[in-house]
């Protein structure tokens, strides 16, 4: 798990060793966040092989397996999802400041099935 709670920290990661894939997708969604004057108000956290539904919630203080309105698991809430080359691209806006989380799944094996499932069935609505 990558957990880039603030504009430091992004910034630090992308002068890190990313996969292109992810460097590019971290550096396309900072420059939106830069051109809509929100680079202090995102939060970003990229869902890793191996990464458990626990640490998610640690990170970000919900799961992205369980609907922040009702409390239904499986049912999704984000209130944007975009499919990349070998990613999932998940936003949850918060409140009406313009904070945001910024959720990248890896389609990958060692993903949390479910989410991966959630994810699947959630694009083709």
């Amino acid at each position: 798990m990558i957990d880039l709670p603030d504009l430091d920290a992004i910034l630090v990661a992308l002068r890190s060793p990313l996969a292109p894939d992810l460097h590019a997708l971290i550096a396309s969604r900072l420059e939106d966040a830069f051109a809509c004057d929100l680079a202090d108000l995102t939060h970003i956290l990229v869902i890793q092989p191996g990464n458990t539904e626990a640490q998610i919630i640690n990170a970000i203080g919900f799961s992205p397996l369980v609907s922040r309105m009702d409390g239904n698991r499986l049912q999704p809430d984000w209130d944007y999802i975009e499919p990349h080359p070998g990613w999932w691209e998940l936003i949850y806006t918060v409140g009406d400041t313009g904070f945001a989380f910024l959720v990248f799944v890896e389609r990958a094996d060692g993903i949390i099935p479910e989410l991966l499932k959630l994810c699947d069935a959630g694009a083709s609505r």
